[in-house]
């Protein structure tokens, strides 16, 4: 499994994308900032964009991420999304006044379809499971598994015990836990109203779930003017990604 991270800040500032991370060339985990980050070609090869909730910087590039499904180049894409972010997406963004509503567009499913993840999704093989957090309605981490290994990938979400709960189950065969960290702890309330993490939630998360060294905790989401706190903050160990990497799993 190949992971390209092409963006992943929680904010947009000069030198930081917004959530957008691709799997092995046709998958992509939420649409941040793919159409700024990939070429026309690579936008072709897409086949797969799953989103983990509504929020404008998780979504803010997919109209122009399925643009190539308007022309001969592109192929078929299918849009996965728990059914609350679906109906959002249809019904305040692809809805003829944010944008037009692409479905009367390309009435062929087989070039464009929205589709709502409510099991697992076997794509070649990658199987890619939804797992509910608490953000906003409608919000999911999700799974990746290939060949018995895992990656665990939080989006956006507040302290949800069930989600360290599902790592601490995967065992040794979660390669990579990727895990927001929004604020840091001297933000802490307002990371807790607006459902994101600090790094002390992070460890608490760690700690009640026995998530030892033996987890791989890359964090990001990370808001650029908190970097640097969040940084001096973070469990040890923990790695921090800011757009541009490259994982092998």
């Amino acid at each position: 499994m190949r992971i390209k991270v092409l963006g992943c800040s929680g904010a947009v500032s000069p030198g930081y994308n917004t959530s957008s991370i691709l799997i092995d060339e046709a998958v992509l985990i939420d649409a941040g900032s793919a159409a700024s980050a990939m070429s026309a070609e690579e936008l072709c090869a897409l086949r797969h964009i799953f989103l983990t909730h509504t929020h404008i910087d998780h979504l803010k590039e997919l109209p122009f991420i399925l643009e190539p499904v308007f022309s001969d180049s592109g192929g078929g894409v299918t849009v996965w999304a728990s059914p609350v972010t679906i109906a959002v997406l249809k019904d305040h963004v692809f809805n003829g006044a944010i944008w037009p509503d692409i479905q009367k567009i390309v009435e062929d499913e087989s070039r464009l379809r929205f589709a709502c993840i409510e099991g697992p999704v076997t794509i070649d093989d990658l199987t890619i499971t939804a797992l509910p957090v608490d953000h906003i309605p409608g919000s999911v981490a999700y799974d990746i598994a290939q060949n018995g290994r895992h990656v665990l990938m939080s989006g956006d979400t507040a302290y949800d015990p069930s989600l360290f709960q599902h790592a601490a189950a995967l065992s040794e065969s979660l390669q990579a836990f990727f895990i927001e960290a929004s604020f840091p702890d001297r933000m802490l309330k307002l990371a807790e109203i607006s459902k994101h993490l600090t790094p002390s939630l992070i460890r608490r998360g760690l700690n009640e779930h026995k998530l030892g060294s033996q987890c791989r905790l890359i964090v990001y989401h990370i808001k650029p003017n908190h970097l640097e706190d969040i940084l001096r903050e973070l469990p040890q160990g923990a790695a921090v990604i800011q757009g541009g990497e490259v994982f092998d799993f």
